[in-house]
């Protein structure tokens, strides 16, 4: 095996050299440069990325916020407006309550009036059927008729009490 051969050994060794230091040079100048570059730029932007995802959160917790104490606000405000609206309705419901009232009071009135004059006519109608009755039995029995001023004036006392 020539690679064996102890005549060969100072080329292979010179060439060893040279390919590992082309090899080392290689490395150092080119290749671990590009690569620490890369794993600086991904770190940078790896930082950046979280900064800016920070500066997201904390515009996210401020919206948030924000809408919290919106929706408080709208929340505050909707109950004023029914508070307000129920009181309009009630104050709504207590005139038309008091108009109705007004009108059945009127109506009741009216209808008093209406039926003490029906009473009155009835009353006097009654008076004169009375008299009329008190004469006809008189003289059923067999009595003298009465004249219509006693008659009238018996029937009024039996009325008073």
């Amino acid at each position: 095996m020539p690679q064996l051969d102890p005549s060969t050994f100072g080329s292979q060794l010179f060439w060893l050299l040279v390919c590992f230091g082309a090899l080392y040079l290689v490395l150092s100048f080119i290749v671990i440069p590009r690569i620490s570059r890369t794993l600086e730029t991904r770190a940078e932007t790896m930082e950046s990325d979280l900064a800016e995802a920070e500066k997201l959160r904390g515009q996210a917790e401020a919206a948030l916020a924000a809408y919290e104490e919106a929706l408080a606000e709208a929340r505050s405000r909707a109950l004023v407006l029914a508070q307000e609206m129920r009181a309009e309705v009630q104050a709504e419901t207590d005139r038309q309550k008091a108009e109705l009232d007004a009108q059945l009071a009127e109506q009741a009135a009216g209808a008093d009036k209406i039926l003490a004059a029906a009473r009155d006519a009835a009353m006097a109608d009654l008076k004169t059927a009375a008299a009329e009755l008190v004469g006809d039995v008189m003289q059923a029995i067999g009595t003298d008729k009465a004249a219509d001023g006693d008659v009238a004036k018996a029937l009024d006392k039996v009325a008073a009490e």
